[in-house]
C-alpha cells in the first residue's frame, strides 16, 4: 500500500486529566485503556483531584503548549476539550475563553454537574461553543451505570436541564447499554420537550469490558423502535442514515464499515501524549511537550498504525467494537449522508470547516484513483 498523504486535520480532541472525574461510570473507558499505566490501574475510580489552570501553573503551561503546537502546525479550526471532568479544574473557563478566540468552533464535553449559570452565560457570550453532555437516560434505571444513586441522578438531571434551557447548541451523548436501551424512545421524547432541542447521539458502550454492559440481541428492537419513530423525534436526532449504521453494528455484532476519523481529528492529552484516534486510545505516538515535538508532528498520518486505522474494513479488534457520534464524518466520506446533512450540526457548520471537510473528501477520492 502506498504511503498515506499528509493529514487534512480539522480538529484536536484535547483530553484534560482523564483520570479525574466527579462521577465513576462503571463502564468508563479510561479505566479500561492500556495507553498509560494510570489507566490500567483504574485510577479513574479514585476520589477526583482538583487542578489549577493559569498561564503559570504546570497544567496551564502544558495545556497551552499542547493546544498551540497542534493548532498552529495544522491551522486547526476546531478544538474539542474533554476529560475526566474538565470543570474540576479551577480556572478552566480562562483556558476555554482563550481557545474560543482561536477556533471557529470550541466543543466542550462534560457530564454537566459542575456547570453553573455563570459558566453558561460566559460560553454563550463567546458565540462558538458547542456543549456535548454525557447522559444515558433521563430516568435513573437507564442512567445507573453512570451514577450510583437516585439522589445523584436527580442532581445530574437538574444540571442537564439547566444546560438544555441555556440557548447554547447542545449534543447529548447517550451510551447504549443493557439498562439504557429500554428507555431510548422515552429519552428522545424527553429531550424533544425542550424549546431549544439538542441533538441526541445514542451509541454503543465500548471497550474491553463492553460485553458486561452491552445491548443484548433481544433488546435491539428498542433501537429499531426509535428508528421507526424517526419522524416523531427528528428534531433531536442525527441524520436518518445514522440509525442504519447503528443497526448494522448491532445486527452484525461488530463494526464492518470504514472509519475516516483519524485522517481528520487527532487526540492529545494534557500531559503531552498524542494518539491517532479520539475514539480509542491505541498508541502513545510520543510527547508533544518534548524536544521530539516536530518529529512527532511529522509522523502524524504516516505511521503503520494509520494504515490499519484507515483500512477499507476494520482490522483491529478495538475498531470492531467502536461506533461513536464522530461516525457522521465517515458517513459523509462513504456517501451515506450529504455535506448539508453533516454540516447541519453546529460542530461542522462554519464555512471554513465545511470547506476543509469537502476538500478532504475530494482528495481522498482522487487518491483512490491514482
Amino acid at each position: 500500500m502506498p504511503p498515506l498523504a499528509p493529514l487534512p486535520l480539522i480538529g484536536n480532541d484535547l483530553v484534560i486529566n482523564e483520570d479525574s472525574c466527579n462521577l465513576s461510570c462503571t463502564y468508563c473507558l479510561t479505566g479500561q485503556s492500556n495507553l498509560k499505566e494510570g489507566h490500567s490501574l483504574k485510577l479513574i475510580f479514585d476520589p477526583p483531584r482538583r487542578d489549577d489552570y493559569s498561564p503559570d501553573s504546570g497544567l496551564g503551561r502544558r495545556l497551552d503548549t499542547v493546544a498551540d503546537r497542534l493548532g498552529d502546525r495544522f491551522d486547526l479550526p476546531l478544538l474539542k476539550v474533554t476529560g475526566g471532568e474538565i470543570f474540576l479544574v479551577r480556572g478552566i473557563m480562562d483556558f476555554l475563553q482563550k481557545q474560543s478566540s482561536r477556533y471557529e468552533v470550541l466543543v466542550v464535553q462534560t457530564n454537566g454537574v459542575l456547570v453553573t449559570d455563570e459558566h453558561l452565560a460566559r460560553m454563550r457570550s463567546w458565540g462558538n461553543v458547542v456543549l456535548q453532555v454525557s447522559l444515558d437516560s433521563h430516568l435513573y434505571p437507564g442512567n445507573s451505570y453512570r451514577v450510583q444513586s437516585e439522589s445523584l441522578h436527580a442532581k445530574v438531571i437538574r444540571a442537564v436541564s439547566r444546560i438544555l434551557e441555556s440557548g447554547l447548541p447542545v449534543e447529548i451523548y447517550g451510551v447504549l447499554n443493557d439498562r439504557s436501551v429500554g428507555e431510548l424512545s422515552d429519552f428522545a421524547g424527553w429531550l424533544a420537550s425542550f424549546d431549544t432541542a439538542p441533538t441526541f447521539f445514542p451509541f454503543p458502550v465500548r471497550g474491553p469490558d463492553a460485553k458486561r454492559f452491552a445491548v443484548r440481541r433481544d433488546q435491539i428492537h428498542h433501537v429499531e423502535e426509535l428508528a421507526e419513530r424517526y419522524d416523531e423525534f427528528s428534531r433531536v436526532l442525527p441524520p436518518r442514515a445514522y440509525f442504519d449504521r447503528l443497526l448494522s453494528f448491532y445486527r452484525e455484532g461488530r463494526r464492518t464499515f470504514r472509519c475516516h476519523l483519524p485522517r481528520l481529528v487527532v487526540s492529545s492529552f494534557s500531559d503531552g501524549v498524542v494518539t491517532p484516534c479520539p475514539n480509542i486510545w491505541f498508541s502513545d505516538m510520543g510527547n508533544i511537550l518534548g524536544d521530539e515535538a516536530e518529529q512527532l508532528l511529522d509522523r502524524l498520518g504516516s505511521s503503520g498504525l494509520y494504515q490499519a486505522l484507515l483500512a477499507p474494513r476494520p482490522r483491529l479488534g478495538a475498531c470492531h467494537g467502536c461506533f461513536t457520534p464522530w461516525d457522521t464524518l465517515s458517513m459523509y466520506f462513504e456517501d451515506e449522508i450529504t455535506l448539508d446533512e453533516l454540516c447541519a450540526a453546529p460542530t461542522y457548520a462554519p464555512p471554513r470547516i465545511r470547506g476543509m471537510i469537502e476538500r478532504a473528501k475530494a482528495d481522498y477520492l482522487a487518491s483512490r484513483h491514482d
